[in-house]
């Protein structure tokens, strides 16, 4: 089985400015600016559009598809079943990100909805909402800390990313201090980021739209999202360097996306090829 290289995901920078793919990006309000911007500074180019009105047009053009359950509302959800379908009938990758996926049963209901009934090129989440979609005891959000994560083992990561892999036939990545990307028989972990980039809100929400962006330069979803953990990580690990605080790390991060090369990224990225041992 091949092992995913840095210089393999390196190059996927050049080919994403090439390419310019089109992401339809259902999202949620919050982070939406965050999300498109990142985007755009990356190479790609994203549609904020969440109109059941526009969800087939806009998918039909799209190289890419994104769902974001952040903000969930019937006509956001019927916009996302409407794009699965187009996107499903085109075979076009669609990524999930299940933002508090278990801190509601509407959410957890509807985000299933989504995958009994559509194949995913990957799922991006933390360690409570990957587990919440497992169906499993899930690790519980604590209810001062929003959709936040609890804190859980790499080990207990490595188990989930696999198991959900498995189950949804997709990529799945587990977010943490260390990310776990799980497809079939392969797994990496990817190291990095700072801790000041969990005070932005969003960021998460923009590397669920770089595996997106990513997924509509490759075949390989599970490069995608290697390349997407640790562009995402290597970006914030640059501009922390010069940050005073949140507000010049966010502007930075969205710098250091728009002038990133290859090289940059193959010294900076921390990506390993996870064997068991």
């Amino acid at each position: 089985m091949t092992n995913i290289t840095t210089e393999n995901c390196a190059a996927l920078l050049d080919i994403l400015r090439e390419k310019n793919p089109l992401v339809h990006c259902i999202t949620n309000y919050v982070t939406a600016n965050t999300v498109a911007n990142g985007l755009l500074a990356a190479g790609a180019s994203p549609v904020m559009a969440d109109s059941p009105l526009d969800a087939e047009d806009i998918t039909a053009k799209a190289s890419a598809v994104l769902f974001n359950m952040g903000t969930l509302s019937k006509d956001r959800l019927r916009a996302m079943l409407i794009s699965a379908q187009k996107a499903a009938d085109m075979a076009k990758p669609i990524v999930l990100d299940p933002v508090g996926a278990g801190s509601t049963d509407n959410r957890l209901r509807s985000t299933m909805q989504l995958l009994r009934q559509f194949r995913f090129a990957a799922v991006r989440g933390n360690a409570s909402e990957i587990s919440a979609l497992l169906s499993t005891s899930p690790i519980t959000m604590k209810a001062e800390k929003g959709v936040d994560s609890a804190e859980t083992t790499l080990e207990d990561k490595i188990s989930l990313a696999k198991k959900a892999a498995k189950r949804y036939s997709c990529t799945v990545m587990v977010t943490g201090s260390t990310d776990v990307i799980a497809n079939g028989g392969r797994v990496a972990l990817v190291s990095n980021g700072v801790p000041m980039m969990s005070k932005i809100t969003g960021t998460g929400c923009l590397a669920s739209g770089l595996v997106a962006a990513l997924c509509g330069c490759t075949e390989d979803s599970f490069e995608a999202a290697v390349t997407a953990a640790a562009l995402i990580g290597t970006v914030g690990e640059i501009a922390s360097e010069t940050a005073k605080g949140t507000g010049s790390l966010y502007v930075g991060m969205l710098d250091t996306l728009t002038n990133i090369t290859p090289d940059i990224f193959t010294q900076y990225a921390k990506i390993e090829n996870y064997t068991g041992e």
